[in-house]
C-alpha cells in the first residue's frame, strides 16, 4: 500500500518548526545583547555565566547542560517532555555560542549606549519567546521544571517561579555571574515585551498574507 502524505499537515508542521527555530535564534540574540550591554543579565543567565566563568565552558554549552539537567528533573516528576522542549535545550545554547562567535553584536563603552543595547536585548528576547511559544511544540526546560516543582509541592506556579528566579540569580551571583541593575530591569519589563510580542503575532495571523501561507487560500487565520 503506497504511503500517503497530508500536504497541509506537512506544511503546517514545517512552519511550526520554522517558528520554533526562528524564535530560539531571536532569543539567543536577546541573550547576547544583554550580555554585551554589561549591566546585568536575567537570573538564568547570571547562573549560566557564573558557571562558565568558573569552568571555562562556553556559555552556550552551559545553557545546554543546565537545560538537560532541568529536563531530567522534570521527567523524574513525570512532567511530559515535548519535542520543542528538547530542541530548546539543544539549540538555544548552540545559537548563543554561534552569535558570540560571529561577533556582529557590538560591545559599547558609553553608558547610554549600553542602556539602549540592553533595552533592545530585552525586547528581542521577549519577542523571540513569543514566537517559539506560538509554535505550540512544547515548553522550554525551565518552564518544565516549574511545572515539575508545582506538581511536587503545594505552592502556586507564581510562587514557584519567583523562588526559581531568586535562587538561580543568587547561585549565579556567588559563582561570579553578572547580577546588576539589568537583572531588575529584565524582571520588571520582560512580561510586558512578551505580551507585546504575542499581540504582534496575533495581528499578523489576521492578515491575508498569513492566511495564504498557513491555509493556502484567502481566509482570515484563526491562529496556530
Amino acid at each position: 500500500m503506497p504511503l500517503s502524505f497530508n500536504k497541509t499537515k506537512l506544511k503546517k508542521g514545517f512552519l511550526r518548526y520554522m517558528a520554533l527555530f526562528a524564535g530560539l535564534f531571536i532569543v539567543g540574540n536577546g541573550i547576547v545583547l544583554t550580555i554585551h550591554a554589561n549591566l546585568g543579565v536575567n537570573p538564568w543567565d547570571v547562573l549560566h555565566i557564573g558557571i562558565s566563568n568558573q569552568t571555562g565552558i562556553s556559555i552556550g554549552r552551559v545553557i545546554q547542560a543546565i537545560g538537560l539537567l532541568l529536563v531530567a528533573i522534570s521527567y523524574f516528576f513525570k512532567v511530559r517532555i515535548y519535542i520543542g522542549t528538547v530542541l530548546n535545550m539543544i539549540f538555544l545554547g548552540l545559537f548563543v555560542d554561534l552569535i558570540i562567535e560571529w561577533s556582529y553584536i557590538p560591545q559599547p563603552d558609553l553608558l547610554w549606549q549600553r542602556i539602549m543595547l540592553y533595552l533592545v536585548g530585552v525586547i528581542v528576547f521577549g519577542f523571540g519567546v513569543a514566537i517559539y511559544i506560538s509554535a505550540n511544540l512544547g515548553a522550554g526546560p525551565r518552564d518544565s521544571l516549574m511545572l515539575a516543582l508545582t506538581k511536587a509541592s503545594a505552592y502556586r506556579i507564581g510562587t514557584i517561579r519567583t523562588f526559581m528566579e531568586i535562587t538561580t540569580a543568587a547561585i549565579g551571583f556567588f559563582l561570579g555571574g553578572p547580577l546588576g541593575i539589568g537583572t531588575l530591569i529584565f524582571a520588571l519589563t520582560i512580561g510586558f515585551f512578551m505580551e507585546l510580542g504575542f499581540a504582534i503575532i496575533k495581528k499578523i495571523k489576521t492578515t491575508t498574507s498569513y492566511g495564504l501561507i498557513w491555509h493556502g487560500y484567502k481566509k482570515q487565520a484563526r491562529g496556530l
